[in-house]
């Protein structure tokens, strides 16, 4: 009897123990559950905080844009072959059939091939660009990119032409004043090719400005 109720309490000591680690058990799975939820829920606020901060590209939009870009590029291509040609005729009209000296002579002859020749580049640069491939949504982020670059260079070579065009017409104008006293004529030359100038400097200071900021837009849209 006493060894029946020996046995009988290793028994219940067995049965207390195996209670107790069924419980510890538990508590871990238990442990285990909570920690994976909160795994998920800030995997979760991870991928709401990423969509926030990616912007979404409107490819409908991007496309159209593309399509407008390139229709302007060949537009502005088309302008200035045009208007580069048109001075560059109206250069060598003075030079063929109008009485000139010999100094003025040789200015316009020197001016007559750059119009043109500008006009020629102009129109190149702008085929490039219309001419690129863009199949993609990152292939047309990349060439509106190129876009504002060429942009930018188209107008920084235009400053200094005007530049340098103000002032060859401003020794013009000294040496017609000085020899002929013609000063009405060539003051309004260089009160409009001034005002050019102004104008071509505004427009390559505000694309410079705008520039870093267009393209980091563009960065992380891609």
């Amino acid at each position: 009897m006493s060894e029946g109720k020996s046995a009988m309490s290793e028994g219940k000591s067995a049965m207390s123990g195996h209670r107790k680690a069924m419980s510890e058990e538990g508590s871990n799975v238990s442990k285990n559950t909570s920690s994976m939820s909160e795994l998920d829920e800030q995997l979760a606020q991870w991928q709401s905080a990423y969509k926030e901060a990616t912007p979404s590209v409107d490819t409908d939009s991007l496309i159209k844009d593309t399509k407008s870009a390139r229709f302007k590029l060949k537009l502005k291509g088309a302008f200035d072959l045009a208007l580069g040609l048109a001075v560059s005729v109206w250069c060598l009209t003075l030079v063929l059939f109008e009485p000139l000296t010999t100094y003025q002579l040789f200015l316009f002859s020197v001016l007559t091939p750059i119009p043109v020749a500008f006009g020629i580049w102009g129109y190149w640069v702008r085929q490039k660009q219309w001419r690129a491939q863009t199949l993609d949504v990152q292939s047309m982020l990349s060439f509106k990119q190129i876009q504002l670059q060429q942009q930018l260079h188209y107008w920084k070579v235009s400053l200094y032409g005007c530049v340098a065009l103000w002032c060859g017409l401003l020794a013009l104008a000294i040496f017609n004043v000085l020899m002929f006293d013609t000063y009405t004529l060539w003051g309004a030359q260089l009160l409009i090719n001034s005002v050019v100038v102004f104008v071509v400097y505004r427009r390559y200071k505000k694309l410079a400005a705008d520039l870093p900021a267009a393209l980091a837009r563009i960065d992380n849209m891609k």
